[in-house]
């Protein structure tokens, strides 16, 4: 790995986020309500006395509909990041199972597919758009598990005398 700091890709995907936004970077502090003079200095990756907050970088990235500075901390720790599908399920357990269940059905068809293909012809392989739709639904369920798991924790008992986590 060269001599660059992976918190600095973090720090520069702040910085162009801020000045690539329409209007320039005052416009995008006023969408944040914040102070333009200082959301400049805290994007400023050669500025030591003013930091961007995690808070402040998910205001920034939610005001902007811009998930760079995401996607530079997911590089920089050897992940991936993928926009995931909203909740379908509103809070309804059974629904968020149900809908948990489709997806990974739509999986299993998708994989299920060419694997049948490849049984049936030893020689054949698979293609780039087979794989490509197991990777669509493998995020679908990723989601949907995701989904089915934040209603489940929503409807958790509290811990006596505690928090409920």
């Amino acid at each position: 790995m060269g001599s660059r700091r992976p918190a600095h890709d973090v720090a520069l995907a702040a910085y162009h986020l801020a000045h690539s936004f329409p209007g320039g970077i005052a416009a995008l502090a006023l969408r944040m309500g914040v102070s333009s003079n200082t959301l400049t200095h805290k994007v400023n990756p050669n500025t030591a006395t003013h930091r961007l907050t995690l808070n402040e970088a998910v205001d920034m990235q939610v005001a902007s509909g811009n998930a760079a500075i995401l996607h530079a901390m997911a590089q920089a720790l050897g992940y991936v990041v993928h926009k995931a599908t909203p909740d379908q399920a509103g809070g309804n357990p059974t629904e968020a199972l149900v809908l948990a269940s489709v997806q990974w059905a739509d999986l299993m068809r998708a994989a299920g597919e060419p694997i049948a293909k490849m049984a049936a012809d030893p020689g054949q392989q698979t293609t780039g758009n087979e794989i490509r739709r197991v990777e669509y639904h493998a995020q679908e369920v990723h989601a949907a598990v995701g989904h089915l798991l934040a209603t489940l924790r929503g409807r958790m008992r509290a811990a006596p005398g505690g928090d409920a986590c």
